[in-house]
């Protein structure tokens, strides 16, 4: 059987290109070893697999060690005392990825270093906790904070000491009498339901200052007003605030009145003499998307009787569902508006390749509105308008510069109409009209122009064309007479082509013939014969193709 060399290599090609569209350890396994992570230094800072003691599992070694946690708080318990930690560290420092506990240390000795005899409990959650630490004595208490290397914090500083609470056992009946009892130590918890009865209180003796703020709840005041410069402390909940009733004002209402939209809202009344709708400030949701709307007050209606306002609308991302957005407009209107829109409208993207976009839109009140949009896109800037003008400032500025990044392939300038390419300029500087070329001043090329018609009021100026005009006189009659002409610059890679012809009013008669040889893209001869010895004018052209 004869072996196909082509298809071997057709076959290993495919497999290779299978192999190399696979993750790189899509088909990895790691069998009876483990991966040895390094940092940059080389330092070894994790294992991944096989460990010494025959487990598998993620090691992390040689971690930095772990900010100190913010200092603990410690209060007596029964039989002890309690010590707890916030979740927070010193000086706002972050929780690292490698956090693994802290540790709560306590020991009856001021100064103490913490060590494995001091430590009495650990939090293992980075939302922090309480922890009970038995005690017969007063302790002092510390807490430390390691990672899973096993490397621990600086300690923090000390807290207490703090005396552990006797239990109940430990007190004999009859042992707390009225001189123990300091002033104030019974408080409101510590009072048996209803044991204090109308008759144990002296008349008058619950007076304004003996009632504690918002001791009073659950109930209704009638009968008259609550007056007072300050309402402290609570919360007023199911009705109507306001700062006042007239003028300049802030109401704060769960229902403003139409046409406003129903939901809770704050209404800042400016207290114009026009106003017919105060500002509005409120929040809601809107299809499972919350926002926040601020309006102006409104002082005109439009065609429709609407109120005419400029508002603000925001709306919060949310990643992979929808964007972030603001909207500022200046009235947004119905068909008939009469006093047209502005607005600024802008959109995130909802993932990280998504697009992003911010419209500048300006629009009259008509039924078909005139309008004109500019839209910023991911990457690309958009004008949607009638017309695009420029006035460029009394400066030496260019009016219109446009400048291309290094690298940049494509068109420098493309207009259409109706998807159809009218004039294009690529990044080479190659204009291309596809109709004609009216000028009414000089047009310069440094390439060729092409076109079924090129009209120009001043010079049609080309690098490979060059005229001019050169003066002979014969040396004798019937004599042929060459004059040099230099500096015709045709552009190099062109083939020149020159004619010439006598000013003169006696062609075929006095001037006998004129004629060109030794043509270059530099230079040429150009001769003229005539029956006698008049200087003649001889006009030339060369053009390079």
């Amino acid at each position: 059987m004869s072996t196909d060399i082509g298809q071997m290599i057709a076959d290993l090609q495919r497999r290779m290109q299978k192999v190399e569209a696979q993750s790189r350890l899509k088909s990895a396994s790691l069998d009876d070893t483990a991966l040895l992570v390094r940092d940059g230094t080389g330092s070894l800072r994790a294992v991944v697999g096989q460990q010494g003691d025959g487990t598998t599992a993620v090691n992390v070694v040689n971690g930095a060690p772990p900010p100190a946690p913010s200092t603990p708080t410690a209060a007596p318990a029964l039989g002890g005392v309690s010590a707890g930690w916030d979740g927070l560290f010193a000086d706002g420092a972050i929780i690292p990825l490698d956090w693994a506990r802290v540790e709560v240390h306590a020991s009856p000795d001021a100064g103490f270093t913490p060590t494995t005899d001091t430590l009495i409990a650990t939090i293992e959650t980075a939302q922090g906790g309480i922890v009970y630490i038995p005690a017969t004595a007063p302790q002092h208490v510390r807490l430390l904070a390691r990672n899973t290397s096993g490397a621990p914090s600086d300690p923090t500083a000390q807290v207490g000491p703090y005396a552990p609470k006797p239990v109940a056992g430990e007190i004999g009946i009859g042992e707390i009498t009225e001189t123990l009892i300091a002033d104030g130590a019974v408080t409101t918890p510590k009072v048996y339901a209803n044991a204090i009865t109308t008759a144990l209180l002296a008349a008058g003796s619950v007076d304004a200052t003996a009632l504690k703020a918002d001791a009073i709840t659950g109930k209704t005041i009638t009968g008259g007003t609550i007056t007072g410069a300050d309402i402290i402390g609570g919360t007023v909940t199911g009705g109507t605030l306001r700062t006042g009733t007239v003028n300049e004002r802030v109401v704060i209402t769960p229902t403003p009145a139409a046409p406003l939209v129903q939901r809770a809202s704050v209404l800042l009344y400016s207290g114009a003499a026009d106003e017919i709708g105060p500002g509005v400030l409120n929040s809601g949701v809107t299809s499972s998307v919350p926002s926040v709307i601020l309006a102006s007050p409104c002082v005109a209606t439009d065609s429709a009787s609407a109120q005419v306002r400029s508002t603000l609308a925001l709306i919060p991302p949310k990643p992979g569902s929808y964007g972030g957005k603001f909207v500022l407009t200046a009235h947004n209107p119905g068909g008939n508006s009469q006093v047209g829109r502005a607005s600024i409208e802008a959109t995130t993207a909802t993932t990280a390749a998504g697009p992003a976009q911010m419209v500048l839109h300006a629009g009259d009140g008509a039924t078909t509105p005139k309008t004109a949009e500019v839209q910023l896109g991911t990457g690309v800037v958009k004008v949607l308008a009638e017309a695009l003008q420029v006035t460029p400032a009394a400066t030496a500025a260019s009016g219109f510069f446009l400048n291309s990044a290094v690298g940049h392939t494509g068109n420098m300038i493309r207009t259409q109409q109706n998807s159809v390419d009218r004039f294009v300029v690529d990044n080479a500087g190659n204009g291309n009209f596809a109709g004609n070329v009216d000028t009414a001043g000089n047009l310069t090329a440094g390439g060729t122009i092409t076109g079924a018609n090129v009209t120009t009021a001043g010079a049609l100026t080309a690098a490979n064309v060059k005229a001019g005009r050169v003066n002979i006189t014969p040396t004798a009659a019937n004599t042929p007479t060459s004059a040099t002409v230099t500096g015709l610059n045709i552009p190099a890679g062109l083939t020149p082509r020159a004619v010439a012809c006598a000013s003169s009013g006696a062609p075929g008669t006095s001037v006998l013939g004129v004629s060109t040889t030794n043509v270059t893209t530099s230079s040429m001869l150009v001769w003229l014969t005539r029956n006698n010895t008049t200087a003649t004018g001889v006009d030339w052209q060369v053009i390079g193709v």
